[in-house]
């Protein structure tokens, strides 16, 4: 299901907070200041099933770039806060919906950040959700976006996801989000990220597998060979 918008402001359930601060000692995430990847993606497209080479890099908890070798051409999703861009083999660049962006990539660098949650992050426990014969602790977050600009009205503008935990490990598992896609409408697609192969890096866990699926249908699945943490990356490598 869609994430849906949380009712009252300022608000930190306390069962949102300790899965929070379960997951964040289980993975360590106290030394965390971004990540580099190489690994190969396999995508469903149509004559396009042989696993590609792929390296992903997140700089901090906004910014990310998977670079895909396609056989025509280097194919680039490029992400940082407001601002999101895909480049294709050709070589052409399609700007993205600045509410797709903000959403970034993956989830769980937002859950790294050493100051995470800030007091404008809010967080509700939705208790627990089967998914895929799995239960999960389902914790609904919403924060505004970088800037904190507001519409209209006055009201600040958000992004929602809900996060599923492992209830024994509290590890990561899935995380949700509405999109709009590549053609947008008024319509919210379902975005589902999948994390698992958990594996330490400098005492820092960290999924190195990662499958989306857009409405169920699986889209494609990242398996990283190698993982570099805490990489001095400059933020002109998040924008062509």
């Amino acid at each position: 299901m869609l994430p849906k918008k949380i009712a009252l402001r300022a608000r930190q359930d306390p069962g949102a907070l300790q899965e929070i601060r379960a997951f964040r000692s289980a993975v360590g995430a106290g030394q965390w200041v971004g990540m580099q990847g190489t690994g190969e993606l396999t995508s469903t497209a149509v004559g396009n099933s042989d696993p590609e080479n792929a390296t992903l890099w997140i700089r901090n908890h906004h910014g990310y770039r998977l670079d895909v070798q396609k056989p025509k051409g280097m194919s680039s999703v490029r992400m940082d806060g407001v601002y999101g861009a895909v480049q294709h083999p050709d070589g052409k660049v399609k700007p993205m919906d600045a509410r797709d962006a903000v959403a970034g990539v993956l989830a769980f660098p937002l859950l790294m950040e050493a100051n995470f949650p800030a007091a404008n992050v809010m967080l509700v426990d939705r208790g627990m959700a089967t998914v895929d014969g799995n239960t999960l602790h389902r914790i609904s977050m919403e924060r505004p976006w970088p800037g904190n600009p507001v519409d209209a009205r006055g009201n600040p503008y958000t992004t929602i996801t809900d996060l599923y935990f492992n209830p024994q490990t509290h590890l990561l598992v899935k995380s949700a989000n509405g999109v709009l896609g590549s053609d947008p409408s008024p319509q919210q697609l379902l975005q589902v990220i999948t994390y698992g192969n958990y594996q330490t890096v400098n005492g820092v866990q960290i999924p190195y597998l990662y499958r989306e699926t857009l409405n169920g249908q699986k889209l494609w699945t990242l398996q990283l060979q190698q993982v570099q943490l805490n990489q001095n990356l400059p933020q002109s490598d998040f924008h062509f």
